[in-house]
């Protein structure tokens, strides 16, 4: 072989290796968007959830705050109730 058959040899393998280079790059930045998106997916959700259980939470706390109050109510009327009833009328 010629210097200058090798050297043709070598500037088509130095192409080649680039370009093998090149496309897994450009594949692996493609896989790495891609994890991305399904990152921000997943923390989207996340953060949905986080959000939703607090909604629920502040529910909870209301309706036992209003049940809370409704049983304090009634166990003042039902305490009042017993006394005027124990109390003797003249």
């Amino acid at each position: 072989m010629d210097q200058k058959t090798v050297f043709t040899q070598m500037q088509q393998l130095g192409t080649e290796w680039l370009k093998l280079v090149t496309e897994g790059t450009n594949r692996f930045t493609a896989a790495l968007a891609e994890v991305e998106k399904i990152e921000r997916q997943g923390v989207a959700q996340a953060v949905s959830a986080v959000d939703e259980a607090g909604r629920v939470a502040k529910e909870a706390i209301n309706a036992g705050e209003q049940i809370s109050a409704q049983w304090r109510k009634a166990v003042n009327e039902y305490t009042q109730r017993t006394l005027e009833m124990l109390t003797p009328k003249n």
